[in-house]
């Protein structure tokens, strides 16, 4: 599984939606989440992010 470790107790998976395909993150909120895609994965589009 690829994704993004998150050593928050109360982490969830978001599932981001983007150009190339989908990718897991794990984080305590949806901006959280987006922060942590766009800061590794600058020049991708995120079309829908939702929680697993």
């Amino acid at each position: 599984m690829d994704g993004f470790t998150s050593y928050e107790g109360n982490a969830v998976t978001w599932v981001i939606y983007h150009d190339k395909g989908t990718t897991f993150v794990h984080a305590t909120n949806e901006a959280i989440a987006l922060a942590r895609f766009m800061a590794k994965y600058p020049d991708y589009k995120v079309r829908d992010i939702k929680r697993r």
